[in-house]
């Protein structure tokens, strides 16, 4: 072998494609090992996947010199100041982690995970966007740990989660899967959408058209290998993700509930309560579908959530009163008056606190351990003028999202550890629409909001972590 040519010069379509290719590079086998789910079918896409080489590896990658002060966007890729110039490989190492470090390490080269042969190619006009994006937000910053400031929310707008599938109807459910990269969505359109969350493409990778259900109420269960869908039916449909099935469930024995409109998931997926008619709640297993009981509150239930390990289950409704139950005996533990409320339609609990709201827009805030005969609230959060109808705790309960569906762009954050409303985000700006849905990822790195215009809006919470 003779001695190696000099580096040819870079040309300015080469430089520009640089800038643009994110990922253009194949894996090596090392990173795919990492990308890979741990589900036996992933295990054994695995093995396949492992067996193949590259198809094409670039020679000139070595040879190729980018000066990154060349190009404001390039500049960004610099870890010094004295970092000016870097070859081929480097460059695509660099690109790589920029574009995880905004849109999270997901597994996007699995072809599993799209619709069949469907690949949505972004039009000049979403590109840009999408570049505006990277470019606003700069070094996204991935949590280390220190607490969510307050008075300011990083935000930044992601393309649509349901982009490649909108709905004609109403969003009634938005949930993301415990593994943070699957969201299932579900409405009037009687579809239930499943996409893979990335930021940029949210691949369409599954939708289950079932032909007696408006779907009212969606759901993961069993750790998210089964989702349980409802409406205004007396029977309800489970959905197991993996094998494809879609099994009709008949109504349970005891009680016959003309539908079911809402129902709650214990944090580890085994338990469902359904809010039924005249303050009764039906417990049934996830595993079997069977009844295990039944909670009965005076006035109807509006809301309810699981606490403390799923040991309880607290809920609300109509009286205007807060119910805290024991789920080993199914036995109401403590009860007290809302204050203040004439009747309230949201509830939510995390493991410090739970917030319940009112037909008013008034939004409390009370500490869940330590209950007296007459709780106080920490907070009233009087932020909202309409009923509340939304309320979610992100993962750690650093922030509550709160929401009424009956005013347009009804949406407030709230910083937990001091009481306040974020001053910036939303904005009468922010395009929310009608909220009608709502969920954080579950290390709070996105959060999703389903409206009745049939999107769901898609934001990066940049304080956390994507994946």
């Amino acid at each position: 072998m003779g001695k190696r040519a000099p580096a040819a010069p870079v040309s300015e379509a080469e430089k520009l494609l640089a800038e643009e290719v994110f990922q253009a590079k194949s894996q090596t086998k090392k990173n795919k090992r990492k990308q890979l789910a741990k589900s036996k079918r992933e295990q054994q896409q695995q093995e396949k996947e492992l067996k193949l080489k590259a198809a094409w590896v670039d020679d000139d990658d070595e040879e190729m010199e980018v000066n990154l002060e060349e190009k404001p966007q390039l500049r960004k890729l610099r870890k010094t100041e004295q970092d000016t110039v870097v070859d081929g490989k480097e460059l695509n190492r660099r690109l790589k982690t920029f574009y995880q470090s905004a849109h999270g390490a997901v597994s996007w080269a699995d072809p599993k995970n799209f619709l069949g042969d469907r690949q949505v190619d972004s039009d000049d006009s979403d590109n840009e966007e999408e570049a505006e994006l990277l470019r606003s937000t700069g070094n996204m910053m991935e949590d280390s740990g220190e607490l969510l400031p307050q008075g300011t929310l990083d935000v930044a707008r992601m393309k649509d989660a349901n982009q490649h599938a909108p709905s004609n109807a109403v969003i009634q459910s938005v949930q993301f899967h415990p593994n943070g990269q699957l969201m299932l969505t579900a409405g009037l359109d009687k579809t239930l959408h499943l996409y893979q969350v990335d930021g940029s493409n949210n691949a369409n990778i599954e939708n289950v058209f079932v032909k007696d259900l408006p779907m009212l109420d969606a759901k993961f269960t069993l750790g998210g290998d089964r989702a349980v869908l409802t409406g205004p039916r007396q029977y309800f449909f489970s959905y197991d993700i993996e094998a494809g099935k879609i099994t009709k469930i008949p109504g349970l024995y005891g009680r016959k509930e003309r539908n079911r409109k809402k129902f709650v998931v214990s944090n580890n997926g085994e338990t469902i309560v359904f809010l039924g008619s005249e303050g009764y709640m039906d417990v049934v297993s996830a595993k079997s579908y069977e009844s295990i009981g039944t909670l009965k509150m005076n006035g109807s239930v509006e809301s309810a959530a699981f606490c403390d390990n799923d040991r309880y289950l607290v809920s609300t409704g109509s009286d205007g009163q807060v119910y805290k139950w024991d789920m080993r005996t199914r036995r109401c533990v403590f009860v007290h008056d809302d204050e203040g409320s004439l009747g309230n339609h949201a509830l939510a609990a995390s493991g410090k606190y739970y917030a319940a709201g009112s037909k008013s827009g008034v939004v409390n805030i009370y500490d869940n351990a330590g209950l007296t005969a007459k709780p106080k609230p920490r907070k009233a959060l009087m932020h909202l003028t309409t009923q509340v109808d939304h309320l979610k705790f992100n993962a750690n309960s650093e922030i509550l999202a709160m929401a009424s569906t009956d005013a347009k762009d009804s949406l407030k954050m709230v910083h937990m550890p001091s009481l306040t409303v974020f001053a910036n985000w939303p904005t009468a700006h922010t395009p929310l629409h009608y909220v009608s849905a709502m969920d954080f990822s579950p290390n709070s790195g996105y959060f999703a909001v389903g409206n009745a215009r049939g999107r769901v809006l898609l934001y990066r919470l940049t304080h956390y972590k994507s994946t």
